[in-house]
């Protein structure tokens, strides 16, 4: 028989707040380097408009260039699967 004893209930949820925290960093971090691995280059300005923001409980990896939907889709011969799903899977590769 295997027996678990949580004996400091509020120290041990605040250490796995903690070790979540650190993963989605580490996450996303991973993320925001593949992403921009990832995007095609003309003048560069795409690639340097990936940012990881955070906010209250949630953090988000996001590009505002106006054409970053279109080199998304598909609509550039460098990237022509897009950024995200290529970003997505190398990220979920290296962070295992």
């Amino acid at each position: 028989m295997l027996k678990f004893v949580l004996r400091d209930k509020r120290k041990s949820m605040r250490r796995l707040e903690r070790e979540k925290d650190t993963f989605i960093d580490r996450l996303t971090d991973e993320l925001l380097v593949q992403a921009r691995k990832f995007t095609p280059i003309d003048q560069g300005k795409a690639r340097r408009g990936w940012r990881k923001e955070k906010r209250y409980r949630e953090t988000q990896v996001v590009n505002r260039v106006p054409y970053i939907v279109a080199l998304e889709e598909g609509h550039s011969k460098q990237a022509p699967n897009g950024i995200t799903t290529p970003a997505v899977r190398e990220t979920l590769r290296r962070i295992k």
